[in-house]
């Protein structure tokens, strides 16, 4: 049996993908903090990194570990004094972002709702 439209399929699928990975990668550098910045924000590290080598590297970066995300490898920090992002990327992070306004573990309908309520309530 041939089946000529899955090569077609298959290909157009692994095309979309790179197409995405592309665009993704040159998001996430714009996305990125300078290293000049300070204040709450996510400190990304490689995938894979353990729990405990991150730690490392945010205490040895002066940060202050907030908590961690659902995935190991990404940590809310903070520190007041400038500079805390150049530091994290100087101890091995990828990259330090913005922290999202709703937490990624419970994200969805849920979530949104709890940060509207709290806008309106003042809680």
């Amino acid at each position: 049996m041939r089946w000529p439209g899955h090569r077609f399929a298959l290909a157009l699928f692994a095309g979309v993908i790179i197409v995405w990975l592309a665009v993704m990668l040159v998001v996430m550098r714009q996305a990125a903090l300078p290293p000049e910045a300070s204040g709450p924000m996510l400190a990304v590290f490689e995938p894979g990194t353990s729990q405990e080598e991150a730690f490392a590297a945010i205490t040895r970066a002066n940060a202050r570990p907030v908590r961690e995300t659902a995935l190991a490898f990404i940590w809310v920090v903070t520190r007041d004094e400038p500079g805390l992002a150049g530091a994290l990327e100087a101890e091995g992070a990828l990259g330090a972002y913005r922290e999202l306004p709703i937490s990624p573990t419970i994200a969805g309908c849920i979530a949104v709702v709890d940060q509207k309520i709290a806008v309106y309530t003042g809680i």
